[in-house]
């Protein structure tokens, strides 16, 4: 695709090539596909598409690259990472006016975490070209930077480490670190920095995303995805494995909890093996981890096995390679798209 505009435009037609897929219901899934054919997902997360809609200021679009992630912040604006050096940070508001932009020295900016210090906000991001995690506040001011985690005596060279995301527990603010493109190891460290222990456990195959599941609030964990092997572990806050569920051909990114349900963009679907053409879906799970609307997906066969038990996208695919989302207070769902020529994010409003 030549520009955003022809990439929304697309996203438009493979909305309206969706009615004439049909599927068997899948397991907690409530229908398969919808009577409206521009409406994407099942249940009570049903989207469509917020037609011509961009981030723009002064008329122009900002330009992206690679789009990884979103935070939205206590004011209720969205800031995204891209890996356009211009600006690796865009701060917008929900209408798609651009508020500001800022950071220039991230070429491999990946994840992007907002934390809350005593009322205060920073923001945690990873940068996979230049290995590190950097704590920013909110003017993009460095406050802390985290290299290789030599101390814990897990790696032999700063080129075996390679994060994707981060988590900080509102609590204590103890930092996790998620190795996704490294060797797989979860680092904790405490607010100071300081490393406090490394997990890693058998089925961790990319652990490319982390967050605080905070959905119990007296008992708080952490969601590990597993994207290459399918999987969703949850461990404890200091580390015991909990278990995990499996989501067969879908390669999860990293999790977003809204409420009670759980947000993936899965990147890649429908395959065991990393493909080519990855272009995905969007995965909600209720609050018992069970998949209740796959957005652009298509649900399961109950009962099925194999190549047909996987979680795949509809035909044609509506999204290109999307890698996050979030949801704003009036519940819009934004999708940020990765290796996809500049393609600025989509915008898509629930359906009551």
């Amino acid at each position: 695709m030549k520009d955003s505009t022809i990439s929304r435009r697309q996203f438009l037609r493979n909305s309206l090539a969706t009615a004439a897929v049909v599927s068997p219901l899948g397991a907690g899934i409530a229908s398969a596909a919808d009577p409206d054919p521009t409406v994407l997902g099942q249940g009570k997360f049903r989207f469509r598409a917020v037609k011509d809609w961009s981030f723009k200021r002064d008329s122009s679009p900002v330009e992206v690259d690679d789009c990884h992630e979103f935070v939205r912040t206590k004011a209720g604006n969205l800031i995204l990472c891209t890996t356009h050096i211009a600006n690796n940070l865009i701060e917008f508001a929900p209408d798609g006016r651009v508020i500001r932009t800022f950071g220039t020295t991230y070429p491999g900016i990946h994840g992007l975490t907002l934390a809350n210090e005593n009322g205060e906000e920073f923001l945690w991001l990873t940068d996979t070209k230049r290995r590190i995690v950097v704590k920013l506040d909110m003017k993009g001011r460095e406050i802390m930077t985290l290299g290789w985690p030599k101390e814990s005596g897990k790696y032999d060279s700063e080129k075996k480490f390679c994060p994707t995301e981060t988590a900080i527990n509102p609590a204590n603010g103890d930092i996790y670190v998620a190795d996704g493109y490294g060797s797989n190891w979860l680092t904790h460290y405490n607010a100071k920095g300081e490393i406090k222990d490394s997990y890693r456990y058998e089925g961790f195959d990319c652990i490319h995303g982390v967050a605080i599941d905070g959905r119990d609030a007296a008992n708080p964990k952490l969601l590990v995805t597993s994207r290459a092997a399918n999987k969703l572990f949850t461990l404890s806050l200091d580390g015991k494995n909990l278990g995990h569920i499996d989501l067969p051909g879908a390669w999860i990114c990293r999790p977003v909890i809204h409420g009670e349900n759980v947000f993936f963009a899965v990147i890649n679907s429908g395959r065991l093996k990393w493909g080519s053409d990855f272009r995905g879906f969007v995965m909600v799970l209720d609050k018992e981890n069970k998949p209740v609307s796959l957005i652009g997906g298509l649900p399961p066969i109950s009962g099925a096995e194999g190549e047909t038990g996987l979680y795949r996208n509809i035909e044609p695919k509506p999204f290109l390679n999307c890698h996050d989302v979030c949801l704003d207070q009036e519940g819009n769902l934004y999708v940020a798209h990765w290796a996809s020529k500049r393609t600025q994010p989509y915008k898509l409003t629930p359906v009551a």
